[in-house]
C-alpha cells in the first residue's frame, strides 16, 4: 500500500512536535525506522504544513476628523453664508444722512511706500477733504506696493519695508482722519497674500471693504439714487481712450450713473447721453505714483494732474448732467462743493 501524503506530514508534525523519533513514534504508535522512512520521503516530496502565522493585535486610532456627513453640513452652512455676503455686495447702499450736495474723492493708487509716491499731494488731498464739509473718500485699490510672488525682489528697491508699509496703510485707513466711505482692494493688495487679512482686522470703522469692484447706490432721504460702479479696472483697454473698460461696463453691464477706475496710472473723464435718457459718466483716477521707472521705460505719458477724481452728487436738481458732475483734481472739486452747498 502507498504511502499517502497525510501519512507523512504526521511524522513531521510529530517530529517537530518532540525533537526526536522515538517519542514522535511513540506518539504515531509506529516502530521509529517506519517514522524515519516517512520523514525521509516527506523531505523528498518536498512536503510541509502550511505556515500559520501568529495574529498580531494591532492599534486602533480615533478618527482624527468629524464624520463626512458633518464636514458636508458644514461646508453647505459657508457656502450659504458667502452667497449671502455675494449678493448682500450687490447694489448695496450707503444712505446718506442729508439732502445736501455732497462729494466723494476717489483716492487714485496711492502705492504708499513706493519711492515714487507723491506724498505731498497726498497730504494735500487729504486736508482737503478732511475740512471740506460734505466731503468723503473712497479708495481704488493699491493702497501699497505689497510686491509678492516672483515680484518680491522689487522691494529691495524700496526704501521701506513691508513693516511700514503696513504702519502707512493702516495710518491711511484709521489714522489720517479720513472720512472713507467705500475701500477697494487692488492687485498689489492681495500680493502678499496677507495685507487683505490686516487691513480688514484693523478696520474698526467697518468701511466697506471690497475685492475689486463694488457696484453700490448712494441713497438719499429724499428719494434720489445715484449708482456707482466703481472697480480697481474694468475689463477691456483700448488705446484710443483710457475709460474704454468704463464704456464697455457701461454698453454690456447693468445700468449706473458713474463708471470709475484706476489701476493703469493715467486719468480720463467722459461724459454722455445714451439711450433713454441716461446720461452716464466714465473716469479713471491716475493715483499717486509719480516716479514710475516702469512707465519711463516703456515711454507712457507721465501725467501730472487726476491723481484723484472728486464726484459731486446733487440730489435735488431735476438735470441729470447736474446730478452727478467730476472733477480731475481735489481742490476744484472741493470749491465746487463749497459753492454748491452754500446755495441751498
Amino acid at each position: 500500500m502507498a504511502l499517502s501524503d497525510d501519512e507523512c506530514l504526521q511524522a513531521l508534525d510529530a517530529y517537530e512536535k518532540h525533537g526526536n523519533e522515538r517519542e514522535a513514534a511513540g506518539e504515531l504508535g509506529i516502530p521509529r525506522t517506519t517514522l524515519h522512512n516517512r520523514l525521509i520521503a516527506s523531505r523528498k516530496r518536498k512536503l510541509r504544513r502550511p505556515l500559520v502565522a501568529e495574529k498580531s493585535v494591532l492599534p486602533v486610532f480615533p478618527d482624527d476628523d468629524i464624520d463626512t456627513e458633518e464636514i458636508l453640513d458644514h461646508m453647505e452652512r459657508r457656502f450659504q453664508k458667502r452667497q449671502a455676503r455675494e449678493q448682500a455686495e450687490h447694489w448695496f447702499a450707503i444712505n446718506e444722512p442729508t439732502d445736501e450736495p455732497i462729494a466723494y474723492s476717489w483716492f487714485g493708487d496711492p502705492h504708499l511706500g513706493s519711492n515714487g509716491c507723491n506724498i505731498p499731494l497726498l497730504r494735500r488731498d487729504i486736508e482737503i477733504i478732511k475740512s471740506t464739509p460734505g466731503m468723503y473718500a473712497a479708495n481704488v485699490g493699491d493702497t501699497v506696493d505689497g510686491w509678492g510672488g516672483s515680484l518680491v525682489r522689487l522691494y529691495a528697491d524700496n526704501d521701506v519695508s513691508r513693516q511700514t508699509e503696513r504702519r502707512l496703510a493702516r495710518w491711511f485707513l484709521e489714522e489720517a482722519g479720513i472720512p472713507w466711505r467705500l475701500w477697494l482692494l487692488g492687485n498689489h493688495d492681495v500680493m502678499d497674500g496677507s495685507l487683505v487679512a490686516y487691513l480688514e482686522g484693523i478696520n474698526a470703522h467697518r468701511i466697506p471693504m471690497v475685492d475689486w469692484r463694488a457696484r453700490f447706490r448712494v441713497v438719499f432721504p429724499n428719494g434720489c439714487e445715484i449708482r456707482v460702479d466703481a472697480a480697481h479696472d474694468h475689463k477691456g483697454s483700448s488705446i484710443y481712450s483710457p475709460v474704454h473698460g468704463q464704456k464697455r461696463a457701461a454698453l454690456w453691464d447693468e445700468d449706473a450713473d458713474i463708471y470709475i477706475a484706476g489701476h493703469r496710472h493715467n486719468w480720463a473723464l467722459a461724459s454722455e447721453e445714451v439711450a433713454g435718457g441716461r446720461v452716464i459718466n466714465l473716469a479713471r483716477a491716475r493715483g499717486y505714483k509719480y516716479l514710475d521707472e516702469f512707465a519711463r521705460r516703456r515711454n507712457y505719458v507721465i501725467q501730472q494732474c487726476g491723481a484723484s477724481i472728486v464726484t459731486i452728487f446733487n440730489p435735488t436738481t431735476e438735470s441729470p448732467v447736474r446730478r452727478v458732475q467730476v472733477f480731475a483734481d481735489v481742490e476744484a472739486g472741493a470749491d465746487y462743493l463749497t459753492w454748491l452747498r452754500s446755495k441751498k
